[in-house]
């Protein structure tokens, strides 16, 4: 009896450490799983293609809106290119901020409006942004931004100095230099949206609103908010018959250039552009205190400038100094 347990638990011994030497070799043998790739965003600059020029000054750009960001500026049009990683902490549900990793990219592209061709510059932003903070990543876009002559470009950046208690903050890019600066906060800016401040003096806004279109900017778009159809019975359709098609059905935007035309320009051509086909202006009021709409139609840029001096406190609301991280705001 004694020798058959003895037997029973030698079997049971060598068929045991079989198992055991199989596992280890089917280990061995199986291939090593690959490391999970990581998923990125990407995005593309738009071409020359996806926009143009026209006015008798090239001071108006039209540009379709079915890629990456877009701003036009006095000289530039401005879009970029992308590649950013996508890193996350098992267990956590956000992002992981990180610096630059090899096959990430993001470049600011610049078209120049005023030469012949339109030519292309690149600026590195992932660059940019480490010489000005070797621990700096950008995370934002925001727009153009300028101190008497010199063009900057508002960008939000990530400082990753402390890993786990990382900062945003709010830098600019001499687009000449390509140098990333800090400015003081009392630093007096000119902004793209300065060539709508004539129209502000008005209810413009509210009343091209309520064709479908938003503005004042220095962008015109449509707009569908609540199944509004945009209105196609103004005259900018009877004087530019293409646009119509493109700002209406293709959504594309009307861009004004803020250093080829002046706010009281933007503002007399707006009231004949929105006004309905066939009839001269749009009718608009002039803005009180308050900024509430009052009863006296302003017809031309001269009397809205006369409204503007008759009402001082409406300046505030109109025109300012404009800052990338808002402290321009009340």
């Amino acid at each position: 009896m004694k020798q058959y347990r003895k037997r029973i638990l030698i079997i049971l011994g060598v068929l045991s450490l079989l198992v055991v030497t199989g596992s280890c070799f089917f280990l061995l043998l199986k291939p090593s799983q690959k490391s999970k790739e990581l998923e990125y965003l990407m995005g593309t600059a738009r071409g020359k293609s996806d926009f143009q020029l026209f006015g008798d000054k090239n001071q108006y750009v039209l540009a379709s809106t079915n890629k990456g960001s877009f701003f036009v500026s006095k000289t530039y049009a401005i879009t970029d290119e992308y590649k950013t990683f996508i890193v996350e902490k098992e267990g956590e549900i956000h992002e992981i901020p990180h610096l630059q990793m090899e096959g990430e990219y993001w470049n600011l592209i610049l078209y120049n409006l005023d030469e012949e061709g339109l030519p292309e510059r690149k600026i590195d932003l992932f660059q940019a942004v480490r010489n000005y903070n070797p621990k700096g990543v950008p995370t934002r876009l925001i727009g153009s931004y300028y101190v008497e002559d010199t063009h900057y470009f508002g960008l939000e950046i990530r400082d990753l100095t402390d890993e786990e208690n990382w900062v945003l903050r709010t830098v600019y890019l001499n687009v000449e230099t390509e140098e990333v600066v800090d400015l003081p906060k009392d630093t007096k800016f000119g902004r793209d949206s300065d060539i709508s401040d004539t129209a502000r003096i008005t209810n413009y806004n509210k009343v091209i609103d309520s064709k479908g279109y938003i503005g004042p900017l220095n962008e015109i778009v449509t707009t569908r908010s609540e199944g509004q159809v945009p209105d196609p019975n103004i005259n900018i359709y009877s004087l530019y018959p293409d646009l119509e098609d493109k700002l209406i059905n293709q959504n594309w935007s009307l861009y004004v250039r803020p250093d080829k035309v002046t706010p009281d320009e933007c503002f007399d051509t707006l009231l004949h552009w929105f006004a309905p086909k066939g009839e001269d202006l749009l009718t608009v009021y002039g803005r009180n205190d308050d900024g509430e709409a009052s009863d006296v139609q302003i017809r031309n840029s001269q009397e809205a400038n006369a409204w503007l001096e008759q009402h001082p406190a409406l300046r505030k609301k109109i025109t300012g100094d404009y800052r990338a991280d808002g402290s321009d705001k009340e």
